[in-house]
């Protein structure tokens, strides 16, 4: 059992971590729009962990393309940032181990499979947009998967077998509560 003091610990952290993914809700799409609207101006530094490097300026309608493109691996993150808000929002209202808990540990996995997911689409796509322009010969289509890409989908995994696991000792523990 959790002390009184232990759990106004866990509160208050939860509620300094909720008000953070708050934040990163907002910054990072923001952060991913000035990112694609300022691209043409950037350092070589800030593009360099782009897949293929930058040959030419962007035109509007390329930049317009790769921010929607850049959405798909943004989605997947807002997704697991709005997740991880709804889990420390639980915690921060002293509620740890609830079917509503498990069900954002499940989400929080899926949140990071789809994040691979997402990042193996927009990898070539992102590519292809950057260097379209390119004279014909120079045009680049690059698919990568890493040992980053491939830790990530097995911590995604592993967070859905724990999800599962906390449900079934909920559904144990709630059944042995309710026995007479």
């Amino acid at each position: 059992m959790v002390n009184s003091e232990g759990l106004n610990h866990i509160q208050r952290t939860s509620r300094r971590y909720r008000i953070l993914f708050n934040i990163l809700i907002v910054g990072v799409p923001v952060i991913d729009l000035l990112y694609w609207t300022f691209f043409n101006h950037l350092p070589d530094g800030l593009v360099a962990t782009l897949p293929v490097a930058r040959t030419v300026e962007l035109s509007a309608g390329a930049l317009m393309l790769a921010f929607l493109v850049s959405l798909l691996p943004v989605g997947a993150a807002m997704y697991g940032l709005l997740t991880l808000r709804s889990l420390f929002g639980l915690y921060e209202k002293a509620i740890i181990f609830s079917a509503e808990n498990v069900k954002y540990f499940r989400r929080l996995g899926y949140a990071l499979i789809a994040w691979v997911l997402a990042n193996a689409l927009f990898t070539p796509l992102i590519s292809t947009i950057i260097t379209f322009s390119n004279a014909p010969g120079e045009r680049m289509v690059v698919a990568q998967l890493g040992v980053f890409d491939v830790s990530t989908l097995l911590i995604g995994c592993v967070i859905l077998l724990v999800s599962w696991v906390m449900d079934e000792g909920r559904k144990i523990e709630d059944e042995q509560a309710h026995t007479v």
